[in-house]
């Protein structure tokens, strides 16, 4: 699946919540928590929570990739350019 396959399933989900484009700043405020979870889950090791809070973390982003209509496939590709630019240093 492309990463805008993912975007268009989590969007699907958010409108059968009634939850698309609504709450940016709720989401925003969760990717902080999860971030603070993600770094004391690496802190301690713990991979099982690792790997928890970076799905929370990317699902959050796909929620606010559907709101916000983003192009993340695009954005994989212009990421894809640039990285050969610092391979050809």
């Amino acid at each position: 699946m492309s990463l805008n396959d993912y975007r268009d399933e989590v969007e699907i989900f958010l409108k059968k919540v009634d939850n698309y484009g609504k709450n940016t700043a709720q989401k925003i405020n969760w990717l902080d928590n999860e971030f603070s979870l993600l770094k004391t889950a690496i802190e301690n090791s713990d991979k099982a929570s690792i790997s928890h809070q970076i799905y929370d973390m990317m699902y959050l982003l796909f929620e606010l990739s559907a709101d916000f209509h983003c192009d993340l496939d695009k954005e994989w590709q212009i990421g894809n350019i640039k990285k050969e630019k610092y391979l050809n240093l």
